[in-house]
């Protein structure tokens, strides 16, 4: 067996089992130890895994998540976003926080504000919010989307129903002038519809990149969304649509410096 076979066979048993034993591989393998600890030395050097005494872990920071992948993409105007929509934000409100990166860094930007009241479906969200004294945070419970870390299903629907806020920030997968904001997985798409219903008002968090797209699942039609905080990338003409539908657009410059609404 090449290096690279043994190799990818490691990689495939530490997805599994998330640690393996050097004498576990070999014996499986069929190749000494010492031929083992070679690999994992090369492994190591690039990164994939981390030795511990007597065989080898998964280096979580090469593997993360497409949560924490997603952080770094556009964070310039997911940023600016955020903090635009914080403006909205006044003491003593109460609000739900949706999922997704854009609605993590609009928690981050919110953490001046004085006697909130926080609904989230969020982990990373109410994890960030947590050790705040100014804030209540409160979860929904349900199934947990593990790549996500949100909450969904059927128990968060119930505890859904007869929760309400004076504002819903939500964040999006796609936006589409005809079929309006959707997501791509169902459960989310339920939550954030059912908090959008249960919203006095509305404010959509989204940059230039989510729009012109359509995936499966409707989260709401564009007139049912009251603000649309969006940046200076985003298209003129869509832009234009929005307005015409007598919507609320607020955009801000990827700089953060100037806003135009």
């Amino acid at each position: 067996m090449l290096p690279q076979d043994r190799q990818n066979e490691i990689m495939k048993q530490l997805r599994k089992f998330r640690t393996i034993k050097i004498s576990d591989i070999s014996r499986d393998l069929n190749v000494t130890r010492e031929t083992i600890r070679k690999d994992l030395y090369e492994m190591e050097e690039r990164g994939l895994i981390r030795k511990v005494h007597g065989g080898a872990i998964l280096n979580k920071a090469k593997f993360e998540t497409k949560y924490i992948t997603r952080k770094s993409t556009n964070e310039i105007e997911k940023r600016s976003i955020a903090k635009r929509a914080a403006d909205l934000v006044e003491d003593g409100d109460t609000i739900y926080v949706d999922y997704g990166t854009t609605a993590l860094f609009f928690a981050q930007e919110i953490l001046s504000k004085k006697d909130l009241t926080i609904l989230t479906n969020s982990l990373p969200i109410a994890n960030e919010l947590v050790d705040y004294s100014e804030f209540e945070v409160i979860i929904f419970g349900g199934n947990v989307r593990k790549n996500e870390k949100s909450l969904f299903g059927p128990i968060a629907y119930r505890n859904i129903e007869k929760l309400y806020v004076d504002k819903g920030f939500f964040g999006i997968g796609s936006i589409d002038i005809n079929a309006g904001y959707t997501n791509v997985h169902m459960g989310e798409a339920e939550v954030s519809r059912l908090m959008m219903n249960n919203s006095r008002k509305t404010i959509m968090m989204a940059d230039y990149t989510k729009f012109k797209s359509i995936a499966m699942n409707q989260v709401a039609s564009i007139v049912e969304v009251d603000v649309l905080v969006t940046d200076s990338n985003t298209d003129e003409e869509i832009l234009t649509q929005l307005r015409e539908r007598n919507k609320k657009v607020i955009i801000v410059q990827t700089e953060g410096s100037v806003i135009i609404e």
